[in-house]
């Protein structure tokens, strides 16, 4: 019984861990789309935002390779999304179809995409090891 109840009770410690980081990388995202009105580069520093976050990149999508092109493909509706949101047009879902798309639905589709691409789930990759350090009593 022991067992079972440590298992449910790391199960909801990384379910919360899980949703805390999803909605920090949201928010991020969600800024830098209402800051530029252009959907381009509102796209591209969306996704910037989000791999610095991570620690992939420093200063710009080029630095991942063409290796990511999958991630940023399957990202790229996050982000339209969260512009269109941001900066909807007049009769926005004619117009724009990205309008009509739930950024966070849209994200938790490319997190199954991912689990399943890479067998962990995406939320891990904003882990950081961070090594013990000694006490030292001066």
């Amino acid at each position: 019984m022991r067992a079972n109840v440590d298992a449910q009770i790391k199960a909801a410690e990384q379910a919360r861990a899980f949703a805390w980081r999803r909605l920090n990388a949201l928010t991020d995202m969600a800024r830098v789309a209402a800051r530029e009105p252009d959907p381009e580069a509102a796209i591209e520093g969306q996704l910037v935002a989000l791999f610095r976050e991570i620690g992939w990149v420093e200063d710009g999508l080029a630095e991942l390779g063409e290796g990511a092109q999958p991630l940023i493909e399957r990202l790229r509706p996050v982000a339209e999304a969260l512009h269109a949101q941001a900066h909807p047009l007049p009769e926005d879902k004619e117009q724009n179809p990205a309008a009509a798309i739930d950024p966070l639905a849209a994200f938790r589709a490319f997190e199954t995409w991912y689990e399943s691409e890479r067998g962990q789930p995406f939320l891990q990759v904003f882990e950081r090891y961070v090594p013990p350090t000694p006490l030292v009593e001066f």
